[in-house]
């Protein structure tokens, strides 16, 4: 009798961890199953860099609200279409606050992929965070060299290095043979350090001559004795490389002071410094990514999310170096086919993908593909001057603006 129940217990013992095998597992499954794709930013919305991407959480959300009409992003691994959640939060232009932020992106809100920051200085303070905990992150606006020299495993970037930044605008002016000088006005910090020395010898090897230099704080407001300086000297270029609330500050003065070169660069050119100085910004060229009239990629797309974040293309020139972060994240996690964070970076370091802004790929550095185009501000429009088959106007030099 007593074998008899034991045997009884037996198969009753077998009989539950059956059933359990067959309900308790498959609901572990099912609960550990992703359903939504979380991807982590920080944003400026407040200080110094606000004037550049301050808007750019409405962005994000756009893109999201967009792809999750169209149905989300494939997920192999899933074997369904996930929606996209963005969470973003205000890193104030701060480093050490971007940082913060990351870090409980990652261990907080358990975010399946990092975009960066706005600049050099944030994003290399902020992508610490990153490489730390095994996360893939995707710089955006941050080329200077120091970001990419450290050796990191769990970054790439989808422009070019800083020094390359304004190589189209160069060979422009080499092929037209007009300037032969050039004054440099340089911010001190990463960015624009980084764009001055690629332009210094960029601007060598088009035949210029390199005839002023100054370096100043980014805190500068009293520019007089530089432009007295570039006055006595007389470039064809006043090359401004600067981030906008320093090239504003400039700007007015030396149209106050008459200065008058040929043609007066200056890097970042977006609405926001037009506005600043009204028909004093006519005539300047800078850089940007993308006008309307260019056909890479998805245009039609990235027109649908501009218009669902009611954004201005012309006062926030670096929304299409954003969409093509966003469309880098999304074709890396279709093609990965998974959110395991090494297959993610494994596929984004192999990722070759046409982007609005042209082909993206990267560099065994993480260092991306994407380069601006020399863009003038002719009749208060912007125009792409550079190159020919992609150019909406003609280059205007010597500038009749000025």
């Amino acid at each position: 009798m007593k074998t008899y129940n034991n045997t009884v217990l037996f198969l009753w013992s077998i009989a539950i961890l059956v059933f359990c095998t067959m309900t308790v597992l498959p609901k572990c499954a099912y609960a550990e199953m992703p359903k939504e794709i979380r991807i982590g930013a920080t944003v400026s919305m407040s200080g110094k860099f606000s004037t550049e991407v301050g808007p750019f959480k409405k962005l994000m959300e756009a893109y999201a609200a967009t792809i999750n009409r169209r149905g989300g992003i494939y997920l192999k691994s899933a074997d369904a279409r996930l929606p996209v959640k963005f969470i973003v939060y205000d890193d104030k232009s701060d480093g050490p606050t971007a940082r913060k932020f990351y870090e409980r992106l990652i261990s907080v809100d358990k975010v399946n992929i990092l975009l960066g920051p706005y600049s050099s200085p944030v994003t290399f303070a902020a992508s610490v965070a990153s490489e730390e905990n095994n996360v893939p992150f995707i710089a955006i606006c941050a080329n200077s060299h120091k970001i990419y020299n450290r050796g990191f495993k769990w970054i790439v970037c989808v422009i070019d290095s800083a020094p390359r930044y304004t190589h189209r605008y160069w060979d422009m002016i080499q092929a037209e043979g007009w300037a032969k000088t050039v004054a440099f006005v340089v911010e001190d910090t990463l960015h624009p350090q980084g764009v001055y020395h690629g332009a210094k010898k960029l601007a060598e090897d088009a035949g210029l001559k390199e005839v002023s230099l100054k370096v100043l704080p980014a805190d500068t407001h009293d520019f007089t004795a530089t432009i007295v300086k570039i006055q006595d000297v007389s470039p064809d270029i006043v090359f401004v490389s600067a981030n906008v609330p320093f090239s504003i500050a400039f700007m007015r003065q030396a149209r106050e002071l008459g200065l008058n070169p040929k043609e007066l660069h200056v890097i970042h050119h977006s609405g926001v410094f037009q506005k600043g100085l009204g028909a004093g910004a006519e005539g300047i060229i800078g850089q940007s990514y993308w006008t309307q009239g260019m056909d890479y990629g998805n245009p039609e797309l990235f027109t649908e999310v501009m218009k669902g974040s009611g954004i201005s293309l012309d006062d926030f020139p670096w929304a299409p170096a954003y969409m093509m972060a966003f469309e880098v994240a999304t074709q890396a996690i279709e093609r990965a086919g998974s959110l395991d964070r090494e297959k993610l970076m494994l596929t984004l370091k192999r990722l070759r993908v046409m982007t609005i802004g042209g082909v993206v790929s990267f560099a065994e550095n993480g260092v991306g593909t994407i380069n601006t185009y020399p863009s003038q501000i002719i009749g208060g429009k912007y125009n792409i001057v550079w190159p020919p088959d992609v150019a909406t106007a003609r280059h205007r030099y010597p500038n009749s603006g000025n």
